[in-house]
């Protein structure tokens, strides 16, 4: 090997370890220890904790989400997405799901000076678009002419109070994820946009979550599966977190149960907390990805069970192509480490079965997100 080809092979391992590290961290990290997550706020939830939660100064990703299915069976979905690393970053992202299962989505980029944030609600606005709200009524707003002829001005009210595992945080060594259920269940109304001339009357049921934190997801969790659903008069939210081997490689269930009349389950953790996976998924997903379930299930120690079955497929996204992301020096990068993201939604039945036995039917969107 000549001293030119030495230098060029010492230079990629350089860009690679660089690039390692970047994705994964140390891998001196501390592990997750659900023992001792925070678990201070209570289980009363405050405006301001639905408003912005990092300074703009420090490293952080923050998003406002809602989606709504509607009665004629068509799903919306928003998110008011910011960043900060080495730039800030905001953006706006858009699906709209038909009927008969045609999925459109749309992306808008802001500049700093076009966004704003409050930190004692959420009070978001980009350009003119915007989401807004104070736990039991949200009002989301986005301009046709900033996504090409598709646009939403729904209102969210909560039939549901809002729910987070604890306080909401995730949390290993300094490095966290935080996630609010603002609204588990609410309703829609308002109207959207399809074509530019088209004004459709949209009516339905909704939700909305805030995420946040200061950390890449990809070094907390390899990936995850989440569910929400209706059965009856209740609303269910479940969840797998799937810690990274660095952080100690745990599976951390989070199960939320509850009707308008108050919560019936809202358990955090393995100690109470049970889960199961089937039905390999065989057809979307590369060989180098982690194996994927379309069943799964959840369970607690007195009886309370929640299984969920895929329906239809509603969306299956390579992350890094979405975000525009795929160039050359990206995939030599990242492709020594298997890393491949996928996201990926089903329509979803379930079955709720109770501690007394009674069997409720349902159905709701089922999500896996593999970062790894």
């Amino acid at each position: 090997m000549t001293i030119s080809h030495r230098f060029v092979l010492y230079t990629f391992l350089l860009f690679i370890v660089s690039c390692s590290r970047l994705y994964h961290g140390s891998w001196n990290q501390p592990y997750f220890d659900e023992n001792v997550q925070p678990d201070k706020l209570g289980k009363n939830v405050s405006s301001w904790e639905d408003g912005a939660r990092i300074p703009e100064d420090e490293f952080s990703v923050e998003w406002w989400y809602i989606d709504a299915k509607l009665e004629d069976s068509s799903i919306v979905v928003a998110y008011f997405y910011k960043v900060h690393n080495i730039t800030n970053q905001y953006f706006i992202g858009f699906n709209y799901t038909s009927p008969d299962g045609v999925d459109t989505f749309k992306l808008k980029r802001f500049k700093k000076n076009d966004v704003s944030f409050s930190t004692d609600s959420c009070n978001v606005q980009f350009g003119k678009n915007y989401f807004r709200g104070n736990l039991n009524k949200y009002s989301v707003y986005l301009d046709p002419e900033d996504f090409e002829g598709f646009g939403i001005d729904l209102n969210l009210n909560s039939t549901i109070p809002p729910y987070r595992p604890q306080d909401g945080i995730i949390k290993a060594g300094d490095d966290y994820f935080a996630w609010l259920a603002a609204v588990p269940n609410g309703k829609v109304t308002g109207n959207y946009t399809l074509n530019y001339n088209d004004n459709l009357q949209a009516s339905g049921s909704g939700y909305h979550d805030h995420n946040w934190g200061n950390t890449y997801l990809w070094r907390l969790f390899s990936g995850w599966t989440w569910f929400r659903g209706e059965a009856g008069p209740y609303t269910v939210i479940g969840a797998e977190l799937n810690v990274v081997n660095n952080r100690g490689g745990f599976d951390v269930p989070i199960l939320y149960v509850a009707d308008e009349k108050g919560e019936i389950v809202n358990e955090f953790g393995n100690k109470t907390l049970m889960t199961m996976k089937s039905d390999l998924i065989t057809d979307l997903y590369n060989k180098k990805n982690e194996p994927q379930f379309s069943t799964f299930t959840i369970g607690t120690s007195d009886n309370v069970n929640v299984r969920i079955s895929k329906k239809s497929l509603l969306e299956n996204i390579d992350i890094f192509e979405r975000a525009g992301l795929l160039s050359l020096p990206m995939k030599l990068s990242f492709s020594p480490f298997g890393i491949d993201p996928y996201y990926t939604r089903f329509s979803s039945n379930f079955n709720l079965r109770l501690s007394d036995g009674t069997i409720y039917k349902g159905t709701g969107v089922m999500e896996i997100m593999d970062l790894h």
